[in-house]
């Protein structure tokens, strides 16, 4: 789990690579992304198999009993992508196919667990950032992750960028307001074919305009900040995005008796 453009997809395909040996039928991805409709979850998982219905069988098995059967004696780790706006599908099939098939392994992404039984859940943190007091003043930047990302995402954009003395501060800077975003560094990193750092830097208040232009492949709530934060509020249901609107109202955080008089029943704090 972790927060959008956190790298949940990449550390779930490196994962994925390294074990790859231990899975004598192999790893399986499956992109959810683009699904809108739940009940297309099995469909597509059916497809991913090349597997399909018998409508000429005397007793016809449902779609999800034809995966159960395939994958039962598999030994299988299966990739789920992008569960968040399917959840309850993703852990409906899930928990289905893990307690009818026994040596199968499932490696889920999502911005919330599955609540499943048998799950383990681990949240993607961010990058490490420089410290606010250390931005000025940093022995081995390139040991810092959010550093190298953006030097690394640099030098694709830019072959000749090179973090300097002088620039050092500003690209340092960048991650610690990006909070250590991979995306959001990437993002920023790809600006240096036509900004250097420094101009990079100044113009983080007006990130969203500034954040934008991701690689035409990704997934198109990747290719700029604002259209993550948009894909994430509309994950929200109606009294999710009640409730965030209220507390909106806070900078610098809340405590949970200032969040229950803003955001009670009945909204006694507005």
């Amino acid at each position: 789990t972790g927060s959008g453009g956190a790298g949940k997809t990449r550390l779930a395909l490196q994962v994925a690579a390294e074990l790859l040996r231990h899975f004598s039928g192999g790893v399986w991805f499956v992109e959810l992304a683009p699904l809108l409709d739940p009940a297309l979850v099995v469909q597509t998982l059916l497809t991913v198999f090349k597997l399909r219905e018998d409508p000429h069988a005397q007793a016809r098995r449902t779609s999800l009993q034809i995966l159960q059967d395939y994958l039962h004696s598999k030994t299988l780790l299966l990739i789920l992508d992008n569960c968040e706006h399917l959840i309850d599908a993703c852990a409906q099939v899930s928990e289905s196919l893990l307690r009818a098939c026994p040596k199968l392994k499932i490696l889920a992404s999502s911005r919330e667990a599955l609540g499943i039984p048998g799950e383990i859940s681990y949240r993607v943190p961010s990058l490490k950032t420089p410290g606010s007091t250390h931005l000025m003043h940093l022995e081995n930047p390139l040991g810092i992750d959010s550093i190298r990302l953006f030097v690394e995402r640099g030098t694709t954009a830019k072959p000749d960028f090179k973090l300097t003395k002088e620039n050092t501060p500003f690209v340092a800077q960048i991650c610690s307001r990006l909070d250590g975003i991979p995306l959001a560094i990437e993002l920023a990193a790809a600006r240096v074919k036509v900004l250097s750092p420094e101009q990079i830097a100044s113009r983080l208040d007006d990130r969203f305009r500034l954040l934008t232009g991701g690689s035409r492949t990704a997934l198109p709530r990747q290719q700029t900040l604002r259209a993550m934060i948009d894909w994430s509020y509309t994950l929200l249901s109606d009294e999710e995005k009640i409730v965030f609107r209220r507390l909106a109202v806070f900078t610098g955080g809340w405590t949970l008796e200032a969040a229950e008089f803003v955001c009670g029943e009945g909204g006694e704090g507005l």
